[in-house]
């Protein structure tokens, strides 16, 4: 990093020397000038990184210099000298884009310290900027950003079986991009562009195949055509009624086999194994078998983390954008502990937690103190679970098998690998011990 230049706009001589002297000692180009005119003059042909100007000339006009400085200069860092001690008023300043405000009498330390933040904050910016530089892409493949080995698998794969028509079946945890790999699936099939068809499997009755309303497209809001072209996706196959399996089975052999358009494709996503469905008898294994002709596995957020600094980047340029919040990095601390976190939630989970933070942060750069408490405490994930001295062996199993369940968001196949129990087992104890989901809710 080159030398920082920061200028220094005061009327006042002592002031003027002291800070100069301070910063020339610890190595810093300074430039000193008077008023507001001459500062802007030098910003127009010096490459300042940092502005130390007294309260007063700030406020002139109803802060026109400050105003000036961050619509031509937005990346220099603006500080504040003045003699206030009042927290609201200082709070108002922080609002209207200074970086700090430094009270009168100024110490060496206070001064020092406050220009080393100040140039932190400004690498901070320079890794954003070189951050999305390396974002090209095959970061941010068909709207999906993934820069981990796993997800670069992922979109090899989405390329080859975009080159043939067998039905496809993705599998990941809630939250990890099941519908969007499914649409750059379909993307890349149909590039002249075709019809995506969404069937959303929970709770479909018998019968509504027969109906001509069941089925409608984003695009046209037409029901399903007896020939069409395009994708039809099955969104949660997991949770399709059994009774309805057959009907399902019916339709798509129908489709794929009978007289219906050859140049469709068919692609299905789950929550859960379908395998130990099959096994477990809540799910047909001819469907199975017709709809897991290729699979995908999408890994979930906390086996790719590296991914999370550049869904970050990508996530704070959205919200910025949604929410007119001018928060444009996050510090490397912050970054730490939500790299750390597990994410139950996924990729939906961290968008929504960073939406939080950019709304209710009063800065450009989000810091650890923005974080909300459960994720710097890690939320449900590895929590202490309440077990004591005279409670039954059957309640002690009831409370830990119900806190895991929680922490997995009622993923059978998670909360069993975790507690060392077969998926039977489970259910088993799930029916003896009633807890049914919407204890989930009583939390």
């Amino acid at each position: 990093m080159g030398l920082r230049k920061v200028l220094i706009v005061s009327e006042d001589p002592l002031l003027q020397g002291k800070i100069a002297d301070i910063l020339r000692d610890e190595g810093y180009y300074v430039v000193v000038v008077r008023d507001r005119n001459l500062a802007l003059n030098c910003l127009e042909r010096e490459e300042i990184n940092i502005v130390l100007a007294e309260e007063e000339i700030l406020a002139e006009e109803g802060f026109q210099f400050l105003r000036s400085v961050r619509e031509r200069f937005g990346e220099v860092v603006v500080l504040a000298v003045g003699g206030s001690d009042n927290p609201f008023y200082v709070r108002s300043l922080l609002n209207k884009g200074i970086y700090d405000y430094l009270s009168r009498p100024l110490t060496p330390l206070r001064l020092l310290s406050t220009i080393k933040r100040a140039e932190e904050h400004l690498n901070l910016l320079a890794e954003n900027k070189d951050l999305k530089k390396r974002i090209g892409t095959r970061f941010s493949f068909a709207g999906i950003t993934g820069v981990s080995e796993k997800m670069q698998r992922i979109f090899d794969l989405v390329l080859q079986v975009a080159q043939v028509r067998r039905p496809v079946l993705i599998f990941g945890e809630q939250g990890t991009g099941k519908e969007l790999i499914a649409r750059a699936i379909h993307q890349y099939s149909f590039p002249e562009g075709r019809p995506f068809f969404k069937v959303l499997c929970p709770g479909l009755p018998s019968g509504f195949l027969k109906r001509a309303e069941w089925l409608k497209t984003e695009e046209t809001h037409k029901k399903l055509p007896d020939e069409f072209q395009g994708t039809l996706f099955f969104e949660d196959v997991h949770l399709l009624p059994f009774p309805v399996q057959a009907e399902v089975v019916d339709f798509l052999e129908e489709y794929r086999f009978g007289g219906g358009s050859k140049d469709f494709r068919i692609i299905a996503s789950s929550e859960t194994s379908l395998e130990e469905e099959v096994a477990i008898g809540r799910f047909r294994s001819d469907l199975y078998y017709f709809l897991s002709a290729v699979k995908i596995e999408i890994p979930p957020l906390r086996e790719r983390k590296e991914d999370i600094p550049f869904l970050i980047e990508r996530f704070l340029r959205e919200i910025a954008q949604e929410t007119g919040k001018e928060v444009i990095a996050i510090d490397k601390e912050a970054l730490q502990v939500l790299m750390e976190y597990d994410w139950p939630g996924n990729v939906i989970e961290l968008r929504n937690v960073l939406e939080g933070m950019v709304i209710l942060s009063q800065n450009q750069v989000l810091t650890a103190k923005d974080v909300p408490a459960q994720i710097r405490k890690g939320a449900d994930f590895g929590k202490i679970v309440p077990v004591r001295v005279g409670m039954t062996l059957e309640e002690a199993e009831k409370i830990l098998i119900l806190e895991t369940l929680r922490a997995n968001r009622f993923n059978k196949s998670k909360t069993a690998q975790m507690l060392g129990i077969g998926l039977r087992t489970l259910y088993r104890k799930i029916e003896q011990y009633d807890l049914a989901e919407n204890e989930f809710s009583k939390k």
